[in-house]
């Protein structure tokens, strides 16, 4: 059964209802809904998604916290962002970054509540879609709600890899497997081009202190393996992959 196009289903009213932030009227783009599943989906979906609301984010903003009641789904189509969670310790730990194509909140289908805190790394843009409007989908339009749970199946997977690539090995690997993987959030990543992060945000994500990244970052500089032009932006670097990869492997 398709989706139908009704006022009802996603109104500004129901946005602002389910505690979505929207700018304007602005509706997704056929070329944003690509970005995100590619040529090949479901009319229903495509249908969906070319009603979200798109939203507009400046960088260190938060899109939703911990604990909160999870009330829209957000697809990524610009930046990236980072998940966090706080330990019983008090501290915060990022526990994943994403980039554009990226599906955040799905667990909302399932149990309500946010288990991270979204906070941005450079200004992102998402579509935007109330939860219940996509829980509806789960009766009347079966193949596009299957689509969206392969979305969430390939989330799972991707957190295997963050604890692998990420939580083993020597700190230096760990650093250029982390510098790799920022890499790949530009749009031609095997130029090496990366937006580097905090030695805290760094320290982080690997469950190291920031005064070890701070070490293995400088060693990188010193062999010119991360490299930053004049005129470049404080915290945009150009790195050698052939070392890093190298590096990583060790």
């Amino acid at each position: 059964m398709q989706v139908h196009n009704k006022p009802m289903y996603l109104s500004s009213e129901s946005f602002k209802a389910n505690g979505a932030l929207f700018a304007g009227n602005d509706r997704a783009s056929p070329s944003e809904i690509q970005l995100i599943f590619g040529e090949h989906i479901p009319p229903g979906l495509h249908e969906l998604l070319g009603l979200a609301r798109r939203t507009c984010h400046g960088p260190s903003e938060v899109l939703y916290h911990e604990g909160s009641a999870s009330n829209t789904v957000y697809f990524v189509t610009s930046g990236f962002l980072k998940l966090i969670i706080h330990l019983p310790n008090g501290r915060a730990r990022i526990v994943r970054l994403h980039r554009p194509g990226a599906v955040l909140c799905l667990s909302g289908l399932f149990d309500g509540t946010n288990k991270h805190t979204a906070r941005t790394v450079i200004p992102v843009t998402t579509l935007c879609l109330p939860v219940n409007a996509v829980q509806r989908l789960r009766t009347e339009d079966p193949l596009t709600y299957a689509s969206l749970l392969e979305r969430w199946h390939a989330y799972l997977n991707d957190a295997d890899t963050w604890i692998a690539q990420f939580s083993t090995g020597p700190i230096r690997a760990r650093v250029a497997r982390l510098l790799s993987f920022l890499s790949e959030f530009e749009s031609d990543a095997e130029n090496g081009e990366l937006h580097l992060l905090t030695c805290d945000e760094m320290g982080s994500i690997l469950g190291v202190t920031s005064e070890s990244v701070s070490r293995v970052l400088a060693e990188f500089k010193r062999r010119d393996i991360l490299s930053r032009h004049d005129g470049a932006a404080n915290n945009h670097y150009e790195a050698d992959m052939g070392q890093l990869r190298h590096i990583a492997d060790e």
